[in-house]
């Protein structure tokens, strides 16, 4: 009986586009590496990363080689073959990783044209294989320096492009910046249009329909998140920091700053201006997040589809989940009247004792699930156990995009519309419309290219298996959850709860709680399917469910003082205010020190106190 043949990772990577491009990096890698597998007589397996940078790039960031490595786990490659030792990584960090997984499952690694493999269990091989690993991340390590050093001393000369991409508003002569007389025009515009009130998307549409300027790196027209940075760039208003930095100890450290005097196209008074604009927006932006709980931002109103703010009532003891379509309708009646007519949770939510029982429930579903107990396969492999949160994190920037996206597709829509009726009503030539309509419908159909793009790497995402490796670091902290800082509290429960949908039920008078999770966790399994030829136990991970509800009674209740405790605290602020004569806030500080809550049992400051002292009708005189 004829044997299988093993398999053969083939490994291709070059380390700049440069390389790519120039060359045939990869196309060179790629028949080394099949005239490999022929030479051994094994079937090859290509696995291509394309152009990585090699300095900056960790594990997590590797996607095409976590693949491979997990082909190795399982146990389908025993043989991996690179064009050079440093192709599997030139960070320390990285390498360690992947090293332990290929000593663990006795991995051959075959180099350039030798067919002679090193074998990591002989101690000879192994000091060689990390010898010349360590020898590559030295060559790397100076060559970047070295270049680094350059862009320092041509700065230092008087030159002032940094490198990279040419600002816009600039040319670059000899090294040096210049004014591009259009582009600078237009970037005086924005940042007038920015300070006169209009948004980043109505500076977007301007752009995009109004001017012949076309982003750098984007099909479907500029990116709002690039304007934003424009309008905080120094360089517009004369000024340029070049910062030196370097990892120290594990942390980025600024070793050394040039600051660097340009071209002014901006006036100062301006710049100034636009950025107390932008820092509003933002502080107006995380008002909400002062005050966070654990699930404020993951709530969401069931029938209206927004997200949940948290509020303080002064009538209340207590902070409420509140939906926020009354504000919407009062600021947009045409809008929202509809909507807050219809909206399901007319009865806001307690948030102390709802975020106990929402706690309870997941703990509850993440102590039963399969995947959460399942001991995790990849625990040696710590670079990418700790790259749950760069997963997550790519996910929420990838549907953040897709929305902005769709956004603006529907002001392209709109813009074409607007174009019909100026052509109508003589206010452009047709010609001119024409051609305004033509460029629109170019960027709407790039803008299609980019929405399937994200939706189909959104799709793989929430698709993907490989976080059943990952997800049992947390584990051991489910148990301790409750007693958790609110700011871990919050980090956990976001790495398994994409939101919670809340409604009203007037007939049980109870809120219902929807859970949507990340992964399909509830009520999930698991099926053995015997061992591997290397005696390992092999599985199946059974998808469950990812929804689950609960009910939670409604409860208008108020919590009050007792008449002795109303009576106590009575005299102990007449004490204090009509016999010691104290101010307001001297008050409030004795008050609190000495555990004396107020009668909705918070603690007292300075208008609760004078409200109180009113209605107790002291006579304090004139303290």
């Amino acid at each position: 009986m004829k044997k299988n043949k093993e398999n053969l990772g083939i490994l291709l990577r070059v380390s700049s586009d440069v390389q790519q491009n120039e060359g045939g990096g990869l196309e060179v890698q790629k028949r080394m590496g099949l005239e490999m597998s022929k030479k051994l007589e094994l079937n090859p397996i290509i696995f291509n990363e394309g152009s990585q940078s090699s300095f900056k790039v960790e594990i997590n960031e590797r996607v095409v080689l976590v693949e491979l490595l997990d082909e190795v786990q399982k146990g389908t490659i025993n043989n991996i073959w690179v064009f050079n030792s440093d192709r599997l990584g030139r960070n320390t960090q990285s390498w360690m990783s992947i090293y332990k997984v290929l000593i663990e499952h006795g991995v051959k690694i075959y180099v350039g044209s030798s067919p002679n493999p090193f074998d990591l269990d002989n101690p000879l091989d192994n000091l060689n294989m990390n010898m010349l690993s360590l020898i590559s991340q030295y060559d790397n390590q100076l060559r970047r320096m070295r270049s680094v050093m350059g862009k320092r001393n041509s700065l230092k000369s008087g030159n002032t492009f940094v490198g990279g991409t040419k600002p816009f508003g600039y040319d670059v002569k000899n090294k040096k910046l210049i004014i591009n007389k259009e582009e600078s025009e237009c970037i005086k515009e924005i940042f007038k249009m920015y300070s006169e009130g209009k948004s980043t998307m109505n500076i977007k549409t301007y752009l995009d329909t109004q001017t012949p300027f076309q982003p750098k790196r984007s099909k479907s027209g500029w990116n709002m998140g690039t304007i934003q940075k424009m309008l905080g760039n120094q360089l517009y208003k004369g000024v340029q920091k070049w910062e030196w930095k370097e990892m120290v100890g594990g942390k980025q450290k600024i070793v050394d700053v040039i600051e660097i005097k340009t071209p002014k196209v901006v006036k100062v008074k301006l710049w100034n201006y636009v950025q107390k604009i932008l820092e509003d927006n933002m502080r107006n932006k995380d008002n909400r997040k002062k005050n966070p709980t654990i699930f404020d931002g993951l709530l969401n109103c069931k029938s209206c589809e927004i997200p949940l703010s948290v509020k303080s009532n002064r009538d209340s003891e207590f902070e409420l989940y509140s939906c926020r379509s009354v504000e919407y309708q009062w600021k947009n009646p045409m809008k929202w009247k509809t909507k807050h007519q219809n909206c399901t949770l007319k009865k806001s939510v307690r948030v102390g004792s709802t975020d106990v029982e929402l706690i309870n429930h997941l703990i509850q579903i993440l102590k039963e699930s399969k995947r959460v107990r399942e001991n995790y396969k990849l625990k040696s492999l710590t670079s990418k156990l700790d790259s749950v949160d760069n997963i997550e994190k790519d996910k929420i920037k990838k549907e953040k995009y897709l929305l902005n996206k769709k956004r603006y597709k529907e002001s392209l829509e709109e813009k074409i519309v607007d174009t019909e009726v100026q052509i109508l009503t003589s206010e452009i030539s047709k010609s001119l419309g024409k051609k305004v309509k033509e460029r629109i419908k170019k960027l709407i159909v790039g803008v299609n290219e980019e929405i399937n793009d994200f939706e189909n790497e959104l799709r793989v995402l929430n698709n993907s298996s490989e976080w059943i490796d990952w997800l049992n670091q947390m584990y051991l902290e489910v148990d301790s959850l409750e007693n958790l800082p609110l700011n871990k509290q919050r980090e956990f429960v976001s790495k398994y709860v994409k939101k919670i949908e809340v409604e009203y039920k007037p007939k049980t008078q109870s809120h219902k709680f929807n859970f949507k999770f990340l992964y399909p966790i509830v009520e999930d399994g698991i099926k053995l399917k015997g061992k591997n030829n290397r005696g390992r136990k092999e599985y199946e991970i059974l998808d469950g469910s990812s929804s689950s509800s609960i009910e939670i009674k409604f409860s208008n209740k108020r919590i009050r003082l007792s008449e002795d405790e109303k009576n106590d605290l009575h005299k102990r602020i007449s004490e204090l205010r009509v016999g010691k004569s104290l101010s307001l806030n001297e008050v409030c500080k004795i008050l609190n020190d000495e555990g004396y809550l107020t009668p909705t049992k918070k603690k007292w400051d300075k208008p609760k106190l004078s409200s109180y002292t009113k209605n107790m009708k002291l006579d304090v005189g004139k303290v």
